[in-house]
């Protein structure tokens, strides 16, 4: 298989995480569950884009510092590239900026949190079951830094993780599309540095420092969700 991973992350924030990117997580968490891929990095958010649609199997959008409502026209051009995939019914999957883009891409509509950012292990409920969740699991906890949700989504979606701090976790579009909120790429070591740029930035310490006590050293679905993204790509 060959993947294509589209990392939303502009330049100047490559430094943050020790210059580690995310498509480099994404290959280090899959790359053990999908023997003989091929991982192509592209780095949309700089101007880099696969030559064509058809170039690779499948495509993964990653997380961003950036809003998925904001205006970039790579932005803009990303969503034009979900709309493609989603044509086509090429496997796409989308990890937090990314799950917020294809659903706003698609007709649903992202959303500034009412209650701050939510930051740190958070768990939800697998409410749907797919068949490419092995081992199967009803409770998941993986780590969260997001300030917009998905409020509503579109109308070819369908549900499957939920919680009270985030109604749309996890949702699918037929067998093609899957979406996930929260960071299993994301060791604890990034999100201490992520806290840090959030405190730069004039985030309450407060807020940061309740997700902070809600790191472990240790993510417990983390390979979990790597397996079943494996799964869902068809491995």
């Amino acid at each position: 298989m060959k993947l294509g991973i589209l990392d939303a992350v502009p330049r100047k924030y490559w430094a943050t995480d020790q210059g580690i990117t995310d498509s480099e997580k994404f290959i280090a968490m899959l790359e053990h569950v999908m023997e003989n891929t091929v991982f192509s990095k592209f780095f949309v958010a700089e101007g880099e884009w696969p030559a064509d649609l058809s170039d690779f199997d499948a495509y993964l959008i990653t997380g961003s510092p950036c809003s998925a409502n904001d205006n970039f026209p790579w932005i803009k051009q990303l969503e034009q590239f979900v709309r493609d995939c989603v044509t086509l019914q090429q496997k796409l999957a989308g990890i937090c900026f990314g799950h917020q883009l294809i659903a706003g891409a698609l007709g649903g509509k992202v959303e500034r949190r009412v209650d701050g950012w939510l930051l740190g292990m958070q768990s939800f409920d697998i409410v749907d079951d797919q068949q490419w969740m092995i081992p199967p699991q009803k409770k998941c906890e993986i780590y969260h830094i997001n300030q917009d949700h998905v409020t509503e989504l579109p109308e070819s979606a369908r549900r499957i993780a939920w919680s009270e701090q985030c109604e749309n976790s996890a949702y699918v579009i037929d067998e093609s599309v899957l979406c996930l909120q929260g960071h299993p790429e994301q060791p604890r070591r990034a999100m201490e540095n992520f806290f840090l740029e959030l405190l730069d930035s004039g985030v309450d310490p407060q807020e940061i420092e309740n997700g902070r006590a809600r790191l472990q050293d240790e993510v417990p679905d983390a390979d979990l969700w790597a397996q079943w993204i494996g799964h869902f790509y068809g491995f």
